[in-house]
């Protein structure tokens, strides 16, 4: 199925006032053998591309197309078997009306959870990766309402272990060999996107290891700007900011959100200021006070799992920064006013 075919956009000199609008009408494709349907989801996707592109205050090189083609219901649908050895089909329409393409389906225990409780949104993202092609389908559902009661832990994250609780939890022991074997490979090859691959398979599988039954809320650190290597970023230890450029931080970040979402779990984040530094016990900041992997105050002489006393600093932050909140709405129902 060959519906790769170019299009463009017909780049015009817009006014000051109106750069960051595109219309439909200024997008013009080259003539080819594309359906008009085909042809407009393409023109949509490129205007989403370019307008994504405009907003971006680093842009870079004008944005190419990946590859990746969005497809609606009007392409994209998945219906259930009847009959048949495999579980589902997958209809895609071609160029040539009447005649879709029919792949069966044998799904599988992780997708018959989605495929079960979740409503399946038709369409989908089809994509090429060497000689194989893969499609990316949605599933929603209506999130439950947020816990009232129940715990609220702190999490902190690390290159020898993924997670660390304030309940002296510790996830994903595996994730620095990881990182150490996507650091081998050269950049780009094959087994560097293999590599790749399997940790956010790991990231993924470890978050989902984390129970939710009996949590009220989750706070974590925002620090999903990390490689820009600022002021504020240097604070965190040279040798977590070289490994973590090639870890996906947000991938772990998001995961847990959606996990959250799911089962009605608050997620709050917080600044990482000082979080490894600061003596859980008597609140003491010192650089030395983390050696690696062990906390050792050098005020109090407290000793402890350098990633659990950062998550409990995490969580005693946000119980702070909320305490303080607190305060000041008091404070406006009349009891004090400055």
């Amino acid at each position: 199925m060959n519906i790769k075919k170019r299009l463009t956009i017909s780049s015009k000199i817009l006014s000051s006032e109106n750069k960051h609008i595109l219309r439909e009408s200024e997008v013009k494709s080259f003539n080819s053998s594309l359906s008009y349907r085909y042809k407009q989801c393409a023109k949509r996707q490129a205007m989403k591309i370019w307008k994504s592109w405009r907003r971006n205050k680093k842009k870079g090189q004008i944005p190419e197309f990946d590859g990746a083609l969005i497809l609606d219901h009007r392409f994209i649908k998945v219906e259930k078997a009847k009959n048949s050895s495999f579980d589902y089909w997958v209809r895609i329409a071609i160029l040539k009306k009447g005649y879709p393409i029919l792949i069966p389906i044998k799904s599988y225990d992780y997708a018959n959870n989605y495929f079960d409780n979740w409503k399946l949104v038709n369409g989908g993202r089809l994509s090429r990766e060497d000689d194989n092609w893969f499609l990316l389908l949605t599933f929603e559902k209506e999130t439950p309402p947020k816990k009232k009661e129940g715990k609220i832990i702190g999490i902190d994250i690390g290159i020898k272990k993924l997670m660390a609780t304030s309940e002296k939890e510790f996830y994903g022991k595996d994730i620095e060999r990881l990182m150490d074997k996507i650091q081998k490979k050269q950049q780009g090859s094959k087994a560097f996107k293999r590599a790749i691959k399997e940790r956010d398979y790991y990231v993924n599988k470890t978050a989902k290891a984390l129970s939710l039954n009996n949590l009220k809320a989750i706070v974590m650190e925002n620090i999903k700007n990390i490689k820009r290597n600022t002021k504020k970023e240097r604070r965190l230890r040279k040798e977590f900011r070289s490994k973590f450029q090639k870890w996906t931080y947000p991938l772990l970040f998001s995961r847990i959100n959606q996990l959250c979402e799911i089962n009605g779990v608050h997620f709050f984040t917080i600044d990482p200021a000082w979080t490894s530094q600061t003596c859980n016990k008597c609140g003491f900041v010192h650089e030395l006070n983390r050696c690696g992997e062990i906390f050792l105050c050098r005020n109090c002489g407290y000793t402890q799992d350098a990633d659990y006393n950062a998550s409990k600093n995490i969580l005693k932050t946000y119980l702070a920064q909320q305490s303080m909140v607190a305060g000041n709405i008091k404070a406006n129902n009349g009891i004090f006013v400055h």
